[in-house]
């Protein structure tokens, strides 16, 4: 009995030993760990990466067409045509995964990104190779809204900084689809690239699929001064009537200071788009199409151009 009273004392003294023992170790532990946190950045293990960079679109597309050359223009077959407008199309009603494997059987991706000045969720289709050795252009669609309108870019580069201006008015007016030409239209062979004349190319394979969404399309183009001489713009709705988008739009640019031509009204030489492939096909729909050309000044002078854009914009987003 005195032997086992004397093992239960010698336990009641190790218990608070031990017990001190524990806290002592704990709190050195929590002193080290916040110091780690508080001093330390290894401490909180690897840093998590940073999301991707957003990307300034007109940057993007003026490095893209900076490396047009003439003569760099594949054909594409109709398989392949109906294959990126088809994966245009899955990408608008939100099926990513089945665009990409439509697009990736011709060499195409898709990619998004965030577009820098709008802040908008993008997407873009390209030849997955980075560049465009057959020329068959890009197409970039923003996902932040249900898409609205088109702007289309059929000849980059020799209709100078057309390109540049549908970058700006995509990023300027929600719910677009920029479709953009890949390659100079005196590319390839029989005019075979010039996409605004020809229906068997890329372009024109999306520009239809949109038309026959009901989206309504404004195609940029071009002209030297002296095609006609004291005219700035020329508005029109190609082989459609033009509507009540043609006039506001042609009213808006006058408004920003620019003399008009209006074909529905006056004879506009041979700039009112009426064998364009793209309305031609929109107006067989009756889905609203306007052809839109800019002298040369309006185009390359950037403080013109915003002018421009903010005008064409109006109607966009009246769409």
């Amino acid at each position: 009995m005195e032997n086992l009273e004397r093992r239960d004392a010698r336990r009641a003294v190790r218990w608070p030993v031990t017990v001190l023992v524990v806290l002592a170790a704990l709190a050195g532990g929590l002193t080290l760990a916040a110091r780690g946190w508080a001093g330390d950045p290894a401490a909180h293990g690897p840093t998590p990466a940073a999301g991707p960079r957003p990307v300034d679109l007109v940057e993007r597309i003026d490095a893209y067409t900076g490396a047009f050359a003439v003569g760099a223009y594949t054909a594409p077959d109709a398989d392949q045509r109906r294959a990126v407008a088809d994966g245009v199309v899955r990408t608008l009603d939100g099926r990513p995964d089945e665009a990409g494997r439509l697009l990736a059987g011709v060499g195409y991706r898709l990619t998004e990104f965030t577009e820098a000045v709008s802040g908008r969720r993008t997407a873009e289709i390209a030849d997955a190779s980075g560049a465009d050795p057959r020329g068959w252009g890009r197409i970039y669609l923003d996902l932040s809204t249900p898409a609205g309108w088109s702007a289309q870019v059929p000849h980059p580069v020799s209709d100078s900084r057309t390109e540049i201006l549908g970058a700006e008015l995509f990023r300027q007016a929600p719910g677009g689809v920029l479709v953009l030409a890949g390659a100079h239209r005196r590319a390839g062979t029989d005019g075979s690239a010039d996409v605004a004349h020809r229906s068997d190319t890329v372009f024109a394979a999306v520009v239809e699929a949109l038309a026959t969404r009901g989206l309504p399309g404004l195609q940029l183009h071009g002209f030297d001064e002296g095609s006609l001489p004291g005219t700035d713009a020329v508005v029109s709705s190609g082989a459609g009537t033009a509507g009540e988008a043609a006039e506001r739009t042609a009213a808006a640019l006058e408004a920003a200071g620019l003399v008009v031509c209006r074909p529905w009204q006056q004879k506009c030489g041979q700039l009112a788009g009426t064998t364009n492939v793209g309305g031609r096909f929109a107006a067989g729909l009756g889905v609203t199409w306007l052809h839109v050309e800019l002298a040369n000044a309006l185009r390359t002078d950037p403080a013109r151009r915003a002018e421009v854009v903010e005008a064409l914009a109006a109607t966009a987003r009246a769409w």
